[in-house]
């Protein structure tokens, strides 16, 4: 794969700069080699590349010769060379179409002041990311700043060890000894059964998770959105697919509240009202389940009376946060002229990143399971913990949902219609998809077990020993 991508990559900059160096190239052309050069596979191999400067195994390579350790091998040299190269490759291409330069001209004048540099905004597909990592590690901190503070109280008594839910990788039974690496799904599982027994039911709490991780997915927001949609068919599903355990009557009519406020919910964003999305509200109301679990779980001599407060405004913080970032962190506002028209007629994007609330169903996490206890949490056993479970999320936050903008950025730096494209795009495009067919004959041998504890957010059913062929041991992560 390593070199397939890399040989895609220097195809596609050599094809572009002889054509720029003879005046073929428009700027448009130019800006879409850029942002497909750019993809989410060729910014984490730029990771690791420099990464590997320290770390020479985060290199992702297992070179063929196991006798010649990895930072003498030849080939580990040459192929780092070659990725740090393709890098400075993509920064010496932005400079020529961005900068003017005597030298360089670019054919088409006519489509050159009409588009020009304009769509440069694709080329910065990765700012929706950015900015909301950034918001997500400002809320991240001053939560933790805020814990820290409270615990610094001379009355501040740690609280004593609490049950913890049972790990079948860990333990036979539940026990009472803390551990701090108590994964995030099995958290909101225990604090969902505690706090809900009569409503809560396995379908439901499927659901429930997998509604909270399909929300790190950008928002398709074409007529409907797409996350109100899911959670909605989600939500539904987990609440009339089982029958309730106890008090029949009174749990189908909380059942059909629930139902009634998301569709209500629904219906509002629908003719334009700004509300939060379906998907934000479960989240909020797995924020204010662990607030009322913490209340009753902590004294008063170290959490009951603070935490509670602060999950209830950070939710409400992250909430009216999610409404507004969208607009923000969408490249396409970021035009040099205003009263430029995108070349689809659309001044906003289709596929819209809002995942700000995703960090506050971590800070729940941590701050009722780790932070009142004051004991560190090394990013080795947070990495673990955060995503034993969490197959979903892994999956939507740093795999899917970076792949979808990215296409979008790609299909947004044509000013022409799709049957108009010339051979060069349709050829990147071509090899692009190639990549695909790898990926699809992996999933193919996947045992059904696998699936299942994917789908399901449970834990995969193989050994430590026998890994399955699309494990790799680094980098990447999660896999430490």
């Amino acid at each position: 794969m390593l070199y397939a991508h890399l040989s895609v990559l220097y195809s596609l900059f050599i094809a572009a700069l002889v054509s720029m160096l003879k005046g073929e190239l428009t700027n448009a052309d130019g800006i879409f080699v850029l942002v497909t050069v750019a993809s989410p596979s060729s910014v984490y191999l730029w990771y690791l590349t420099v990464r590997s400067f320290w770390n020479i195994t985060a290199f992702p390579l297992q070179h063929a010769n196991k006798s010649v350790p990895m930072h003498m091998s030849l080939e580990v040299q040459a192929l780092r060379a070659l990725s740090l190269g393709s890098f400075i490759f993509e920064i010496v291409m932005i400079c020529l179409v961005f900068i003017p330069t005597k030298g360089i001209k670019f054919s088409q004048p006519g489509c050159n002041r009409e588009f020009g540099t304009e769509l440069w905004y694709n080329v910065a597909w990765e700012l929706p990311v950015a900015i909301q990592t950034a918001a997500m590690l400002i809320l991240f901190l001053m939560a933790y700043g805020l814990t820290r503070l409270w615990m610094r109280r001379k009355k501040y008594d740690v609280p004593a060890p609490m049950l913890q839910p049972l790990s079948k990788d860990i333990e036979e039974k539940p026990t009472t000894d803390r551990r701090d690496n108590i994964d995030i799904i099995s958290w909101t599982e225990q604090v969902l059964f505690d706090c809900y027994p009569n409503l809560m039911n396995r379908t439901l709490f499927i659901c429930i998770i997998a509604i909270v991780q399909l929300s790190a997915l950008p928002d398709l927001s074409y007529e409907v959105s797409s996350i109100d949609c899911f959670t909605i068919i989600f939500i539904t599903f987990g609440l009339f697919r089982e029958m309730p355990h106890t008090k029949g009557f009174k749990i189908f009519a909380v059942r059909i509240c629930i139902f009634i406020f998301l569709a209500g919910v629904w219906v509002a964003r629908y003719i334009g009202v700004p509300l939060p999305s379906c998907g934000d509200w479960v989240i909020f109301f797995i924020a204010c389940s662990s607030a009322a679990w913490s209340r009753s779980h902590f004294s008063s001599s170290n959490m009951k009376a603070f935490l509670p407060i602060l999950l209830v405004i950070f939710s409400l913080i992250t909430m009216g946060a999610n409404v507004l970032i969208p607009s923000i962190a969408d490249p396409k506002i970021y035009r040099f002229n205003p009263d430029f028209e995108p070349p689809d007629g659309n001044y906003f994007s289709y596929f819209t990143l809002a995942i700000v609330t995703v960090i506050l169903w971590i800070i729940c996490w941590l701050a009722t399971s780790n932070w009142p206890w004051g004991k560190a949490l090394s990013w080795d056993k947070f990495n673990k913990a955060i995503w034993r479970r969490a197959h979903l999320l892994k999956f939507c936050w740093i795999i899917l949902g970076p792949h979808i903008l990215w296409i979008q950025a790609s299909n947004n730096s044509n000013p022409s219609r799709s049957y108009d494209m010339t051979f060069g795009q349709i050829f990147a495009l071509i090899v692009s998809i190639v990549t695909v067919f790898t990926l699809l004959d992996e999933a193919r041998e996947m045992k059904k077990e696998l699936w299942a504890a994917f789908f399901q957010s449970d834990l995969m059913p193989y050994e430590e020993k026998e890994q399955p062929k699309h494990y790799v041991p680094h980098p990447g992560l999660g896999l430490s």
